[in-house]
């Protein structure tokens, strides 16, 4: 957590690198710290929907939510 005064650092879409500064900017998010936008290519290029859209692969780690 950052300290009072101390800027947060600047969270980029992996895709697109657009800035992420508000958590509606967000489209998903994985544990090991991949992050992108709501933009469909973005996701697409860094996640995938599996177990027929019941789960989201990261294809950064491989982890399955």
């Amino acid at each position: 957590m950052a300290s009072r005064g101390t800027p947060s650092p600047v969270r980029r879409c992996r895709g697109c690198q657009r800035e992420l500064r508000q958590p509606s900017d967000v489209g998903w998010e994985c544990e090991c710290g991949a992050v992108v936008c709501p933009d469909s290519d973005c996701f697409d290029e860094y996640f995938k929907q599996v177990a027929g859209g019941e789960a989201t692969r990261c294809r950064t780690c491989g982890l399955v939510t």
